[in-house]
Formats: structure tokens, sequence, C-alpha cells
């Protein structure tokens, strides 16, 4: 994935336009009657994304990582994107460089080019840290276990980083909705953490955190029955928090795209909850939309409540 930062790089030194000399076209367009532009280019690889034969110009000895940063990229519109795609000889490494070096020339020299400020820049960054401490890339791998109540260790590493960052950021204003969406998401996933940790405990083998089930060792267990609810019911609230998780994400998805990153997840779309299984949504292979459950806090609110219960009759 091409990191937020190298993308907004990328676009605001290329102008937003086509890079080839002969075309130059502006690769935005703004809708009817809306603010929000449609994005018409492509983000090229030159050396190719994979060092594979079947990556155009993907045989180089350039890390799989750097082949995603801006020095590696040339904007271009999808019309001569598939040309150089599909005539390496003619295009190669050297002559795109040449392309585009001359090019982000012409926008200097010709045009108002947009810089990035620091605030950009500080939101790029801090999407791209979000994007890779969270593993989004992954996220049907940690979601089809994070159901069934199995968390990564990484996963759990996260969490002290993002609170941390969560005490430490000094927020820019420009972006407020941007900056609340962000916010927002970085609470929800410590809550969900914190919560998680409360009854569980790592497994004997691998790197992943379960269901503390210690209480079935015992017998006989005179508190096996309370023991068995307060799992049941830790459970329950893991799946809720899981899910306010989820769907703070996809609103700082849609947040990127609209006020940093049109290209952001524009693919993906939104982020489901995934339960291959059936565990909590009933059926093997069952998707849900975040939009579909209401009311979270008022579920959460009475978990607790059933908890406090709970606790006062053991």
């Amino acid at each position: 994935m091409i990191p937020d930062k190298d993308q907004k790089i990328l676009w605001a030194r290329a102008a937003g336009r086509c890079s080839m000399p002969e075309c130059r076209n502006k690769l935005t367009l703004n809708k009817e009657n809306e603010t929000e532009a449609i994005t018409l280019g492509e983000m090229c690889h030159i050396v190719g994304e994979k060092n594979s034969k079947k990556s155009p110009r993907g045989i180089s000895k350039m890390s799989l990582d750097d082949r995603n940063t801006y020095s590696n990229l040339i904007l271009l519109c999808v019309h001569h994107h598939r040309i150089i795609d599909k005539n390496e000889d003619a295009w190669p490494v050297e002559v795109l460089h040449k392309i585009k070096d001359e090019h982000e020339l012409w926008v200097e020299e010709s045009l108002e080019s947009k810089k990035l400020t620091t605030d950009e820049l500080f939101y790029a960054e801090t999407t791209d840290l979000l994007s890779n401490i969270l593993q989004l890339q992954q996220w049907s791998w940690f979601i089809d276990n994070a159901v069934r109540h199995l968390i990564h260790q990484d996963f759990i590493d996260a969490a002290d980083v993002i609170t941390e960052r969560l005490i430490a950021i000094d927020w820019p204003k420009s972006k407020p909705e941007l900056k609340m969406a962000m916010e927002n998401l970085m609470i929800a996933y410590s809550k969900y953490i914190e919560q998680y940790l409360e009854g569980a405990k790592p497994r004997e083998r691998g790197e992943f955190y379960g269901p503390d089930y210690s209480y079935k060792a015992i017998y006989p267990n005179p508190n096996y029955g309370y023991e068995s609810a307060k799992v049941d019911l830790w459970a329950m609230k893991n799946f809720f928090l899981l899910y306010k998780y989820a769907a703070k994400l996809n609103v700082f998805v849609k947040s990127v795209r609209e006020h940093s990153n049109p290209f952001f997840f524009h693919i993906k779309g939104k982020f489901l909850i995934e339960d291959t299984l059936g565990t909590h949504l009933g059926h093997w292979g069952a998707l849900m939309d975040t939009d579909s459950l209401t009311d979270i806090d008022k579920k959460i609110d009475e978990i607790d409540l059933q908890m406090k219960e709970l606790e006062n009759k053991k």
C-alpha cells in the first residue's frame, strides 16, 4: 500500500495532472452541484510493485517497501498508464524518471504548485501510523479472529501506542472533522482492547490471547455458574465494543477520503464485520455492515448492569 504521505506529495508535485508532456490533463473533476472531487488519475509504479516479470519493470534490486514511495511513483491518466505498462521496452525506468522530473519542473515554472502544509503532512503521517499499527490491510484476518475472541499480540501492543498518541498528540486545528474521526477511532480501539484484556490471557502456544477458561480446570468448582456467566457477558461486551471500533473505523476512512486522500481504501469501501464461523451473527460466513446495529452504547450499558447484578448475587 502506498503511504498516505507519499500519495499527497506525488499529487501535489504533479499538480494533479498527467505527467506526459503531450497530455498534462487535470486528473480531478468536481461532481455536479457537489464539492466532492472525482479522481481520474492513477499513481503508477516506475519500478514494478512486485519483483516479478508479470509486474511491468518489476525485475529490480529495489526493496518492496521502497517501490511504494514517492520516488518510485509517477502520476498518469488511465490512458497513459496502460500505454507504459503494455510496452515496457519503449518506457524503461530511466525514461519514466526523466518524464516525471520534467513534468514537476514544468509545474514549478508554469503553475502555482500547491505545497503541502505541515498540517497536511501531520494528518498524512497519522493516517499512515493508524493504518500500519492496526494492520488495516489484514482486516479480514483480524476480524475473523476477533469475533471468536482471539487477538494477536501485535494488536495488544498497538493499543499501548495508540493510548500514548492520544495523550501526546498536539492536534492541528485545520481539519476538525478528520481530527474528531481519528480521535474517536483511537478511543474506540483502546476501550475495546482494555475490555478484552479483563477476561483474556495468553495462550500456551502461539502469540494469541484468548478467553480465560481456567475456571473449567477446577473440579469441583463451586463458582462454576458464576464464572461461566461472567465469561459470557465478557464475550458479549467484547463483540459490541468490537462493532463500535469497526463503525468508528469506517467513519475515519470516509473522513480521510473526504479531507485528505480520496484514494484511501477507495476500492475496499467499508470495513465489514466478518463472522465466518457464525460465532455472533448466527450462520457461517456471515457479513454485517456497521450501520446495521443501533444503540450500541445502550447495549453496552445493559451488559455492565448485568455484570453488577451478577457480582451482587455471587
